[in-house]
């Protein structure tokens, strides 16, 4: 039987971007991700020999999920310009590959496969589809069809047939559209049914077999009924999302997916154009396409006894006979130590090591699952039976790296010391009324209904909320609304919030239309994902340590990060989260820590100044600006100058600042100049960053933390969007080393005061914020200890200043 591979390229893509090194070409342009693509691409093509072979890709503008949905994919981050540059540019590589590649307006890769896959399955052919998303195993036939994709990065392949797929999820590959309607998918941010996890819904698909046959045959007395049939209209609206369209309108032939070998001279060419050297050495004079072993093609490693210092704690099926592991003196080795001390629910004691920890100190920009360090510095892929040789050898490596690095201190007294006071806050959890979010659900559902009939009103036309195609030919084209109609790259008028922001004068309709889509996201994206992750009254988010570049804390499931501060949500959906009985939150706030910061490092004294003595240095800033007394400077002229401050830690330019602040180009020129002006060390700091940033390729804070860029870039937008990374870098970096060193010392803070985690716990780590637990019995004495140990967690020029505020629940504190 003769195969054909489907590849869904922007999947492999973006895996690419984000696990090899941002490489560049011999004209300065990025090259990283081609790399990846281009090595993946070859490798398949040697491992599964297909006689056919064709590729996917998205398109840009808004697809039709999006038009149906305003949220689809919405809590993604847009994709760097120089990922954006390389995805165009991954078109051409699939034409000197002799690759016939199809893409279709408003339609994703994974519906052009799933075109593809109906188009030929029938053909007496092995369909496999090498894609990064799981969506695809919908397509999953027998073994006819089968998909094949990375558990991590861009190693360690697995495959899914029929059998694969129902042993993972407990449903069959037909029944995934349905899994999903009802689970929802984080990822692409389609909401499925409040409350529904995996193991109800494969129950639910057990019993009834689809989504429609749940709402069919379920009986009010059955013990889901009351959670399930009430949101009919979600589950099946969720479906529709996840299901793949296979009547995409793209014409194929299997004579055009023959494979092809690639033309000597144009792969040679673009080879050497792309600085792909390694790549053209691994070809040699062989055919493209014939079997070689590649660099990174698994292989057993040499066995290596562990030195008699350090031993080796396995990650996986952690259990009790590795726990005197943890109480040995010996240095302990392992990969994800959180991990393991979430399983075993005990103590380490110093010293031990974390190859992940280390290895995202010394690329903090690539990624840490254990196959892409071991190709990052062993030049393998790990084999679960080398595990322990390969820990080893990237113990030896690393440490040594680290000291070569100056990277001791970040990683033996912040990162390592951290890990335990990470592992006990997700064990511990934080307190969820469920009720409460339920009640705020209904509610957010009712206004929704609400201002749906008032949109409906005011425009005169029933139409989809959700579609912004619906919406702006409703607003620009019925109701003939003027201003910044602004269009997308398919034509369609653009409904994005700052346009609305712009014309909501306009038109009654568009104030209500911002507040229900405010409303839908509040209640799709912080609502309904919470009700689902609530365990027995608890949320446990995950933290992610080595999660950024500059070594700022993130979290995940739920990110805790993005739950609303300002709207009128705010309040309400933060009052859900609670103190347990006899106790109350207990939250300390840095002030301005950033602008401390940038005080302490660049030594500006007037800035310095205005914290010593406590000034308003914002209100500062805009009485230097506007070149006005203190006294005169109105609120808005203090809005600016804030605008300002933190606009100049990030690199903010005068094109950013006008949208900002609503002034004009040359307006924003002039408050840049006035502020440097004032505040000259700041300029004359920012500008040696840069110029080491260009030269070495690398940045460092104070504390020895690093971040490298790429040398030689010579496109003006790459350039400048290194310099704006490089002097925000030292800033962001030791503010964030300075909240993870609060939290440590509060840690110890507690075992001397001898607390246990009920009378006193770290919960959440939000941005500048830190939120305890405290027992009501030692309130007061917690809330000046504490205080004194984050306000004195680094010493500093200028003083550091928390704002402390305590309450019964996240939402009313005082």
């Amino acid at each position: 039987m003769k195969t054909l591979l489907l590849i869904d390229t922007n999947a492999f893509i973006h895996r690419a971007f984000h696990a090899l090194p941002p490489l560049q070409g011999p004209s300065g342009e990025p090259t990283g991700a081609l790399y990846g693509l281009m090595s993946i691409l070859l490798k398949a093509i040697k491992d599964i020999q297909p006689e056919y072979i064709g590729a996917a890709f998205d398109r840009p503008e808004a697809t039709f999920r999006k038009e149906l949905f305003q949220e689809y994919k919405a809590n993604r981050p847009k994709a760097p310009d120089e990922l954006v540059s390389q995805i165009k540019g991954a078109r051409e590589l699939l034409d000197v590959l002799r690759i016939r590649w199809f893409e279709c307006p408003t339609f994703e890769a994974d519906d052009v496969i799933g075109t593809l896959v109906e188009a030929f399955k029938h053909q007496n052919l092995h369909i496999i589809i090498l894609t990064g998303d799981l969506d695809a195993l919908q397509l999953v036939k027998g073994e006819g069809v089968v998909v094949q994709t990375p558990r991590k990065g861009l190693g360690d392949i697995v495959t899914y047939d029929e059998t694969a797929v129902e042993e993972r999820f407990s449903v069959l590959p037909a029944q995934i559209t349905d899994y999903k309607g009802l689970v929802g998918d984080a990822s692409d941010n389609i909401p499925g049914v409040p409350g529904v996890g995996p193991k109800t819904a494969a129950s639910l698909l057990q019993e009834f077999g689809s989504v429609e046959g749940i709402f069919k045959k379920m009986k009010e007395q059955h013990p889901l009924a009351k959670k399930i049939l009430s949101h009919k209209d979600v589950a099946l609206f969720s479906k529709k999302l996840a299901t793949i369209n296979t009547n995409v309108p793209i014409t194929a032939t299997l004579e055009e997916l023959e494979r092809k070998e690639p033309e000597e001279e144009r792969i040679e060419a673009y080879l050497t154009r792309m600085g792909f050297e390694s790549i053209k050495r691994r070809m040699g004079k062989g055919g493209v396409f014939q079997k070689k072993t590649s660099e990174a093609d698994e292989a057993p490693m040499v066995k290596k006894e562990p030195p008699s210092h350090i031993v080796v704690v396995p990650h996986a099926a952690f259990c009790r006979e590795h726990q005197s592991l943890l109480q040995t003196n010996k240095m302990k080795v392992a990969y994800d130590w959180k991990e393991i001390l979430k399983e075993s629910r005990e103590e380490i004691l110093p010293p031990f090591f974390d190859v992940k920890i280390a290895a995202w100190l010394l690329s903090p920009d690539k990624e840490t699952t254990k196959a892409a360090i071991g190709r990052r510095f062993l030049k393998v892929l790990p084999r679960e039976e080398d595990d322990e040789s390969i820990t080893i050898s990237l113990f030896l490596i690393l440490e040594e790296n680290i000291r070569k690095e100056g990277l001791e201190y970040v990683f033996e007294e912040i990162e390592m010391p951290l890990v335990p006071v990470l592992a006990k806050m997700e064990l511990s959890g934080i307190g969820i009324r469920v009720e409460a979010l339920g009640e705020l659900k209904k509610e957010a559902d009712e206004e929704l209904k609400i201002l749906e009939e008032k949109i409906y009103s005011a425009s005169g036309e029933t139409f989809n909320i959700n579609s912004p195609k619906q919406m702006g030919e409703v607003l620009f084209e019925k109701l003939k609304i003027r201003g910044n109609s602004k269009k997308t790259a398919t034509g369609q008028h653009s409904t994005r919030e700052e346009v609305l922001e712009e014309t909501k004068e306009a038109h009654p309709v568009i104030p209500l239309l911002l507040e229900y889509r405010e409303t839908f996201k509040v209640a799709s994206t912080y609502i309904e994902p919470l009700i689902k992750l609530e365990e027995h009254g608890r949320i446990h988010t995950h933290f992610l340590q080595t999660g950024t570049a500059t070594g700022r804390l993130s979290s995940e499931k739920p990110n805790m990060q993005n739950i609303p501060r300002e709207s009128r949500w705010a309040v309400p959906l933060r009052k859900a989260f609670i103190a347990g009985e006899g106790k109350s939150f207990l939250s300390f706030d840095y002030s301005q820590l950033e602008l401390r910061l940038l005080a302490h490092i660049t030594k500006d004294e007037e800035l310095t100044r205005a914290f010593e003595e406590g000034q308003d240095v914002h209100r500062l800033t805009a009485s230097k600006v506007f070149k006005v007394p203190l006294d005169k400077v109105t609120n808005e002229m203090r809005g600016l100058g804030k605008t300002l401050n933190f606009g100049i830690i990030y690199g903010m330019g005068p094109r950013a600042l006008s949208r900002a602040v609503g002034s004009s180009l040359k307006e924003a020129q002039i408050f840049i100049e006035e502020y440097f002006r004032n505040f000259s060390a700041i300029r004359l700091w920012q500008e040696k960053v840069k110029e080491g940033a260009r030269t070495s390729g690398v940045v460092s804070n104070l504390n020895g933390r690093k971040r490298w860029f790429p040398v030689g870039t010579s496109h003006p937008r790459f350039l400048s969007e290194i310099e704006r990374m490089a002097i925000n870098m030292p800033v962001q970096s030791l503010g964030a080393d300075i909240i993870k060193l609060a939290m440590i010392q509060t840690d110890r803070l507690f075992q001397k005061k001898r607390w246990t985690k009920e009378e006193a716990s770290l919960l959440l780590s939000i941005h500048d914020e830190l939120l305890f637990e405290v027992s009501d019995d030692i309130l007061g004495e917690a809330s000046r200890e504490i205080r004194s140990c984050v306000e004195g967690a680094y010493p500093l020029s200028v003083p550091l200043r928390v704002d402390v505020k305590r309450g019964k629940n996240w939402g009313e504190m005082e």
